[in-house]
């Protein structure tokens, strides 16, 4: 019973390195290429067009990845779907700092970002696979390493680059990855010793003639999953909170530049703050949505704080563009909320892997073209009147979220549910 007990606790143990490990290594292919454009140009041509294709890859690859990560973790096993990951991200990032072309460039992030997006979906299952007593703290730990993840590639690429060169600097982030590599192969090799395990029971009681009991994990997948509530309502503020956060990371410098003078170095600093109103977010949020009986105080504060940066950019942009700025970044309060809700509205592992896919294949789907499509608005309009007006509407479609979530259903019991 002792080593019984030493063996789980391994497990544990390696399992918490391994979330924690892989955590941040999945925001830096966002962040680490965009700055080296101007250097990357002298080498490989990169016209607007290509810029906005390499920008629109990100929340590309996630929504993909939400459609095959859980199926893939089903039949290989959710410790070497992770470990699998890992390694397509080392290759990813290899690739785009090596590519002639651009065609290879944006092929190599392509491939970064499928593996990055495959941990984005299994994470929350791993989370309820390692740790199902600390969901909130768990989550919140891994979404702040995610969170300051985001914000590392920005900050040292040019340096980075300067020191070497771009190649070298894209390259450098594969040897980061590189050290989530060993719990998850002490995970894997642990996965296949309890399946052979279990397989040798079933067929010694089957060589006794006895009957054994085989639970059947249901094929929830796509089209099941829409039929819940819950479901929805998880998966309407992750889209909006995804929709928001491409949007800012793409236009808000432009925005702001535009419509309150202020210089492209101020209207960075205030993207950059943006970017940093992340972690406090992550490390509160999980925590809140876990205590709470109902996240509905969470997505109300949501909505007021994107309306409030919104309304405030669209009615009076220079009279204080850092609480506006300040408003929107808080406003992703809704973001962390929704990790740790794929773990709290589902009772297994393999379920919060398929909500987790569900949700973030129709949000980052969404996501994708919001840039693009807000844009080109300004474009046909010729002011950011109009697109402002359109974020504004997007918000509130967290609404029907607060009557969706309300009850604290679980979305097993509601699937099962005739």
């Amino acid at each position: 019973m002792i080593g019984a007990l030493f063996h789980r606790h391994q497990g544990v143990v390696a399992g918490v390195a391994g979330i924690l490990l892989i955590a941040a290594t999945l925001r830096l292919p966002v962040g680490a290429l965009s700055p080296l454009a101007a250097l990357i140009d002298s080498d490989i041509a990169l016209s607007a067009t290509s810029l906005g294709v390499l920008g629109m890859l990100p929340p590309i690859g996630f929504a993909v990845s939400g459609l095959f990560a859980p199926g893939v973790a089903r039949r290989v096993g959710l410790e070497q779907t992770l470990l699998i990951a890992i390694v397509v991200m080392i290759v990813g990032h290899l690739v785009r700092a090596t590519a002639p072309t651009f065609t290879v460039l944006a092929l190599g992030s392509l491939i970064v970002l499928l593996g990055a997006g495959f941990g984005n979906v299994l994470l929350p299952a791993a989370v309820k696979r390692f740790t199902p007593g600390a969901t909130g703290g768990m989550t919140a730990a891994y979404a702040t390493i995610m969170a300051i993840g985001s914000a590392v590639p920005p900050l040292l690429a040019v340096p980075l680059a300067t020191g070497m060169n771009w190649r070298l600097s894209l390259a450098t982030w594969a040897i980061v990855v590189c050290a989530a590599i060993a719990p998850w192969i002490l995970l894997t090799l642990r996965a296949r010793r309890e399946r052979s395990a279990a397989q040798a029971l079933v067929a010694a009681a089957a060589l006794k003639g006895e009957r054994s009991v085989v639970v059947q994990r249901g094929p929830h997948g796509f089209t099941m999953l829409a039929r819940s509530r819950t479901a929805w309502g998880i998966a309407l503020p992750f889209t909006v909170s995804s929709i928001s956060a491409y949007v800012v990371f793409a236009l808000l410098p432009v925005i702001l530049q535009d419509l309150t003078g202020l210089s492209a170095a101020q209207a960075g600093s205030l993207l950059a703050l943006f970017a940093i109103l992340g972690v406090p977010l992550a490390v509160v949020a999980p925590v809140l949505t876990a205590r709470l009986r109902t996240p509905t105080p969470l997505l109300t504060a949501s909505m007021m704080l994107f309306g409030l940066g919104y309304g405030g950019l669209l009615l009076a942009p220079a009279l204080a563009p850092v609480l506006w700025v300040t408003a929107i970044g808080l406003g992703q309060v809704s973001f962390p909320m929704c990790l740790v809700l794929f773990s709290l509205r589902t009772r297994s592992a393999g379920m919060a892997a398929q909500v987790s896919g569900f949700v973030q294949t129709v949000g980052y789907a969404v996501a994708a073209v919001s840039p693009l499509a807000i844009g080109a608005l300004r474009e046909v309009t010729g002011s950011w009147s109009a697109s402002l007006i359109v974020l504004l509407v997007v918000v509130a479609a967290t609404i029907p979220s607060v009557a969706l979530l309300a009850r604290g259903s679980v979305i097993e019991d509601e699937l099962a549910a005739p």
